[in-house]
């Protein structure tokens, strides 16, 4: 178990997880689990995938324990309307926000107290359909923009708007309930990320906050916060 961590209100937390380090016998890790936690582990198809999710979740438990001093198994979870997670128990628990992202052997877990935040992780990697996926989820804005940058820097540079645009949409709660051209963020490397148009939701362009996060090589990754004025922390599990 973690020592006991503090999380002050103009801080957020982003904890990096090597999947890796976890042994290769998961069944410690599955006692700490939830029935419902691990029933969707059961239906995994590949072994691998259900592993990641054992370990990451188990990860993200023992992460929260440690700023409530208590128990990772203790923890009791609940959805919101689009199936977001928050902690039900314990109380003081509630004033906690957080959210999990993994990807290949990383995963992510990023915290607020108190204001809502989203992570999101990508391994980069070729992307089958990449024009189908561009036309389809991209807005005419950000399809222009992607369309200047370099074709060998382009499918990262989908990828890297990808995440932001995830970890905005997490940060809501409310997943792909929204469409994900109905907003435009920065594309490429040259801009601060940030939302530029928001179609259907009024002011959330002053509302939010969007960072590029450094996850490694073969990774790419965000940040979206609510609100403008926090301090970014960064730890390793």
């Amino acid at each position: 178990m973690l020592p006991r961590f503090e999380l002050a209100a103009e801080e957020v937390h982003v904890w990096r997880i090597s999947l890796d380090a976890f042994a290769q016998d998961d069944s410690s890790y599955l006692h700490s689990l939830s029935e419902p936690e691990r029933r969707r582990a059961s239906h995994y198809r590949f072994e691998s995938d259900r592993r990641r999710f054992v370990c990451s979740h188990a990860a993200l438990r023992g992460i929260l324990a440690a700023y409530l001093d208590a128990s990772p198994a203790a923890l009791v979870f609940a959805e919101g309307e689009h199936g977001k997670p928050f902690l039900l128990s314990p109380a003081r628990g509630d004033v906690l926000c957080f959210s999990l992202s993994h990807s290949g052997d990383l995963a992510l877990v990023a915290m607020s107290r108190g204001r809502a935040i989203g992570v999101d992780l990508e391994r980069v990697r070729p992307i089958k359909d990449f024009a189908g996926l561009v036309d389809r989820f991209f807005s005419p804005a950000e399809r222009h923009a992607l369309a200047r940058v370099a074709p060998d820097r382009r499918q990262h540079a989908f990828l890297a708007a990808w995440v932001l645009k995830e970890a905005y949409l997490k940060a809501c709660g409310e997943g792909l309930q929204r469409s994900l051209d109905a907003f435009d963020v920065t594309i490429g490397d040259q801009e601060q990320p940030r939302l530029l148009a928001v179609r259907d939701r009024a002011d959330d362009e002053a509302r939010w906050s969007l960072l590029r996060l450094d996850a490694g090589q073969g990774f790419v990754a965000a940040l979206a916060v609510e609100g403008r004025i926090w301090r970014l922390r960064h730890w390793v599990w």
